[in-house]
């Protein structure tokens, strides 16, 4: 489908070559424009010679490319593709039923793994998809495999194609020049023990071009009622994860997975760029070092505004909140704290900070006069709400003006409001 336009920049190439607002883009230089991918990897040429549908039928225009002026294309956003799997895991599935529309929508789509570094199945691509990651060089791609065993493949997320098989997709992607980060959730029962190693086995072999593994174990919250019997990963399951995985290189275990084992995060060195950063693998090791070389500027801001920081997270994180309040009330003259929340919401089996909800913290959490409430980041979205729907606003009217909002991986932080 092509390209609609939603805005000119004012001053742009495009601007001042005559292209309008709410007319469509057809092609550049003779390739079909379907999406903002299309327009950027296209739309980088030196000359480009632009076919659009305006009011009055279409239209051609010609911009040569000066390399300081800004192209000035803003499309309008197109729907994400949407997942035709029924995964025994999903944790869509397991929402509660009253959260806002767009938490529900199951993304699959393969622009949004290229860009954002969203997980794809690949189950529901065409050729032609395939065909526009090879033309396009849409490397790396980010992969949610599980098990390369056919059969439990198949079992596992529950689609209803008859001929799919991953490892001959993983191949295809590989032998076309495609790198992959890829992503294995753990299900007791399902792709433990001897699968794993099956799966690990096959996603390292030298002629696929994995770049990343990353082991995470099921999610599970208070609404399964009606759903598949999934058990969760626990301290002996953790351990063997531990084990095997150890064994395969540029293979990571979710925090989670270490602290159920009862062993030690590794260290810096042994994450290397973390490549899986995104996917929450690595995060605590990230954020004690980050607390490492950045706490001298933190003790600085709580000084200038002179409030005892309480720092609120989920039962995983605990343990290294409670670790960095220890060393400012050591380092400094603050008398800081943390609070583990309990997860209502969606169930005390949901441990991470990033699932945290405005009605359990402000249930929850009563701070001082001397006091400031310090948050994760990663508990509210692009546009500022939690997933209950409270906004940045709201926390800010509710703890009075004293609140810090902190990167999950502590390398930076707001204090609001903001000057």
């Amino acid at each position: 489908m092509p390209l609609k336009i939603k805005n000119i920049l004012e001053n742009s190439l495009s601007d001042i070559a005559g292209i309008e607002k709410n007319n469509t883009i057809l092609s550049i230089n003779s390739h079909q424009i379907n999406d903002f991918i299309d327009l950027q990897f296209y739309g980088a040429d030196d000359y480009l010679e632009i076919e659009l549908l305006g009011d009055n039928g279409i239209y051609h225009v010609e911009i040569e490319q000066d390399w300081d002026t800004l192209l000035g294309i803003e499309p309008i956003e197109k729907p994400c593709r949407t997942c035709i799997n029924d995964c025994i895991f999903c944790f869509i599935d397991q929402m509660r039923p009253d959260l806002r529309k767009n938490l529900y929508v199951k993304d699959d789509d393969p622009h949004l793994s290229f860009v954002y570094g969203n997980f794809l199945t690949l189950t529901n691509l065409t050729e032609k998809d395939y065909q526009k990651f090879f033309n396009q060089k849409l490397t790396p791609l980010y992969i949610s495999v599980h098990t390369t065993n056919p059969i439990l493949h198949k079992k596992m997320l529950r689609y209803k194609l008859k001929n799919f098989n991953i490892m001959d997709k993983l191949k295809y992607l590989s032998d076309n020049d495609i790198s992959f980060h890829t992503q294995i959730v753990i299900i007791p029962g399902y792709n433990d023990n001897t699968e794993l190693e099956r799966t690990l086995t096959d996603l390292t072999n030298p002629n696929l071009n994995t770049l990343s593994i990353g082991i995470v174990p099921v999610g599970l919250t208070r609404y399964r009622t009606v759903l598949s019997d999934v058990q969760r990963v626990d301290k002996t399951g953790a351990e063997k994860i531990l084990e095997i995985s150890s064994k395969y290189p540029d293979t990571f275990c979710a925090d989670e997975i270490y602290l159920l084992a009862e062993q030690e995060i590794p260290p810096d060195e042994f994450y290397e760029d973390y490549p899986q950063l995104e996917n929450g693998i690595g995060m605590l090791r990230s954020f004690m070092e980050s607390w490492k070389d950045l706490q001298g500027e933190f003790f600085q801001d709580l000084k200038e505004i002179s409030l005892n920081p309480v720092f609120v997270t989920g039962k995983l994180a605990f343990p290294f909140l409670e670790s960095v309040s220890s060393d400012i009330k050591a380092k400094t003259d603050f008398q800081s704290r943390a609070v583990m929340i309990k997860n209502n919401y969606f169930g005390e089996m949901v441990t991470v900070a990033g699932l945290l909800t405005a009605s359990d913290i402000f249930s929850q959490v009563t701070i001082q006069e001397n006091e400031i409430i310090c948050l994760g980041s990663n508990i509210f979205n692009d546009n500022d709400v939690t997933l209950d729907n409270v906004s940045k606003i709201e926390f800010q009217e509710h703890f009075k003006d004293k609140i810090i909002i902190i990167n999950e991986e502590f390398d930076d932080w707001d204090i609001l409001p903001s000057e």
